[in-house]
């Protein structure tokens, strides 16, 4: 008989029933079996593929099995067994909040500290791997991405293409390593004809470009290929390739390694973008660390103008986008410009430019640092005092001058043709969305990674309209952890009720805080959110995602409760497994969840706990309908006692505190 568990607590109210795992993820589970990790006093189930023959036995097997099943399963095979370790340069680069928090849709731990799984972390050696991977390629696919390899070649290879400029040495151990790329090339090499059908490759150059020789060949066995995504550290060989043997990309997308050799191969760029100009209709290009001259920017604006048919561009750099623009007088046009905007870096000449330089209806998705100087403002803190409103006092005078500057400038002229643009914001800020809806009002989604919620002076010509964020359906903000401890009891104020006020077509919002407690003044919360009752009818889904309990200093029950009244389309509430309140208060709203049609899904607490730091414990818990095991974190501040060394009579407190301890553990 099982023991009933030590406590329970909702952590989620849903429309919809959780699903059990489909038969498809089953199916997946168990076809892949054999690569799970398992005790290592476990019973071996799976023979073990040591001699060659039991090997060439396995293949057949799974060739004759695997070509039976479509291209989209083998497509979703591959992913499980690469486990997803590297991304194309789309999934990496499409925010700046952290990406395994963002897609958790399980529970509210990080995914790398919960003590359950969040995926299948296979174990597959590197033979098996090959074998499986060329076998789910098959002889007639469409599209390869080889980028997964990239994981085994900065771990293994790497370091000897560094050491060795003219390769390994031979019988010092270093040229017998296995390499998985090289040996993936090599096969594809032998066999060109697999490859006739590629329309979309994703690949990358070895840090010395040594593999430029093999690519030549493969990619004149590619007649149909239509989009290219390189990851390099060195190019100019393989810009030329390109150049040479793929006349009709419709998308180009080169990404320049952080650590690049010192190469010519940026000033390469511009011709290849001429030589694709009737054809491009995707072009992203960033160099990260690595600077464009004002020559090789010029002829690269030159050759984007160039092309007609553009629907989406992206050129970063170190001093990405002023470098490309700075005094440009070529039109470019284009559907989408995806781009970089930090206020440290002149970033007014940059608006200037990006105005002139292109098409009036040009939507942008703008990621934009408000932090005026990166090593005094955004990495730096300024305390005056105790924390004032939303922290306008944790910013030095130098950041308050340049601002009230920023007010009395053309700053508006300039904003006012930019902002309604921008469809899209990812946001790094210390400022109260009211800043952001002024700037931005055609926003679609919006994305903060906030610390505090400064107000700052604005010029009076800037203003919100009904129509002002009527578009903004997705709401998203991450909690910097770095410094949000000492501003939050107001952040979640201010930013929810901001929010609430400038958007009534807001159907999803997502809190992140995986790393940090949300700290907030409840009773201040309260009392803005009831300003803003009807502007969140349309809301669906509501997520907060922090493991972290703040006992009476952070979320309870009553913000649930208020959900619950205020949103008639509410599909889904979670993660509430942290908040505070009584089992008699859950129990009202588990009843109110329940007349709106909720289902509410529970969690068991488990007798697992431990020490997490010095100001947290942590607790085990369990889902009931999922069965994955998550950790909270209690917060311990508030068992403290802090102590004044220059009080008689708190230290004589403390001395005869500590005496009858030490007589009691004396007795014992």
């Amino acid at each position: 008989m099982t023991e009933p568990p030590l406590a329970r607590h909702p952590y989620a109210f849903r429309g919809q029933p959780t699903l059990p795992p489909s038969l498809y993820s089953l199916s997946t589970q168990r076809l892949l079996a054999r690569y799970n990790p398992k005790p290592i006093f476990a019973k071996r189930v799976y023979p073990r593929l040591n001699r060659k023959a039991d090997f060439e036995k396995a293949r057949r097997q799974l060739s004759k099995y695997f070509n039976l099943l479509n291209d989209l399963i083998k497509s979703d095979l591959l992913e499980v067994l690469f486990n997803y370790r590297w991304d194309t340069y789309r999934q990496k680069h499409r925010t700046i909040l952290d990406k395994e928090m963002l897609d958790n849709e399980l529970c509210c731990t990080y995914p790398e500290e919960c003590s359950g799984r969040h995926n299948l972390d296979l174990q597959v050696s590197n033979l098996e791997f090959v074998m499986v991977w060329k076998i789910l390629i098959g002889k007639s696919a469409t599209n390869l991405n080889l980028l997964p390899f990239l994981d085994q070649y900065h771990n293994s290879i790497m370091v000897q293409d560094m050491m060795f400029p003219s390769g390994p040495p031979k019988g010092i151990g270093w040229d017998n390593r296995l390499n998985l790329y090289r040996d993936i090339e090599q096969e594809l090499v032998k066999n060109t004809k697999s490859i006739a059908n590629i329309q979309q490759i994703q690949f990358f150059a070895t840090y010395r470009g040594f593999n430029a020789g093999t690519w030549a060949t493969l990619l004149q066995a590619m007649p149909k290929l239509q989009s290219l995504e390189l990851h390099y550290w060195v190019g100019e060989t393989f810009f030329d390739i390109i150049r040479e043997n793929c006349t009709g990309l419709r998308e180009l997308i080169l990404f320049r390694q952080r650590q690049g050799r010192a190469s010519k191969d940026l000033e390469r760029i511009p011709g290849l973008v001429n030589s694709l100009a009737s054809t491009l209709r995707v072009l992203i290009i960033d160099s990260v660390d690595s600077s464009f001259t004002q020559k090789t920017a010029k002829d690269l604006q030159k050759a984007v103008a160039g092309c007609k048919l553009l629907e989406c561009l992206k050129l970063e750099a170190d001093e990405s986008p002023y470098v490309h623009w700075v005094n440009s007088r070529y039109r470019v046009t284009t559907k989408l410009l995806i781009m970089t905007l930090r206020r440290s870096f002149q970033y007014l000449t940059i608006v200037r430019n990006i105005n002139r330089c292109f098409n009036s209806d040009v939507k942008i998705q703008l990621t934009y640092d408000t932090y005026v100087d990166i090593d005094n403002h955004k990495h730096a803190f300024f305390s005056h005092g105790p924390i004032t409103g939303g922290g306008e006092n944790t910013v030095a005078q130098s950041t308050k001058d340049f601002e009230q500057a920023e007010a009395s400038s053309n700053f508006f002229k300039l904003m006012s043709e930019f902002g309604p643009k921008v469809s899209s914001l990812h946001c790094e800020t210390d400022i109260r969305p009211e800043y952001i809806a002024k700037l931005f009002p055609c926003l679609e989604t919006l994305e903060m990674f906030s610390r505090a919620t400064r107000r700052v002076p604005m010029d009076t010509r800037f203003t919100t309209s009904p129509s002002t964020w009527s578009k903004l359906s997705t709401f998203t903000m991450e909690v910097d952890p770095g410094f949000s401890s000492a501003c939050t009891e107001y952040l979640l104020v201010h930013i929810l009720g901001d929010i609430f006020t400038n958007a009534s077509n807001l159907t999803t919002i997502k809190v992140l805080a995986s790393q940090t407690g949300l700290k907030v003044s409840e009773f201040s919360l309260m009392l803005e959110l009831n300003k803003v009752r009807n502007n969140v009818r349309k809301l669906r889904e509501v997520v907060f995602l922090s493991p972290y309990r703040m006992q009476s200093q952070g979320i309870s029950y009553q913000l649930a409760t208020w959900f619950l009244a205020n949103c008639p389309d509410l599909q889904l509430l979670r993660d509430v497994s942290s908040w505070g309140g009584g089992e008699g208060e859950w129990d009202r709203v588990v009843r109110d969840a329940e007349r709106r049609g909720l289902r509410t899904a529970w969690a068991d607490k488990t007798r697992r706990v431990s020490l997490y730091t010095i100001d947290y414990d942590s607790e085990g818990w369990i889902q009931a309908d999922t069965g994955h095991q998550f950790d909270l974190y209690n917060n311990l501040n508030d068992e403290w006692e802090v102590v004044d060394m220059d009080n008689p009579e708190e230290m004589e407190d403390v001395v005869a505190a500590l005496a009858n301890e030490a007589a009691l553990a004396g007795n014992a």
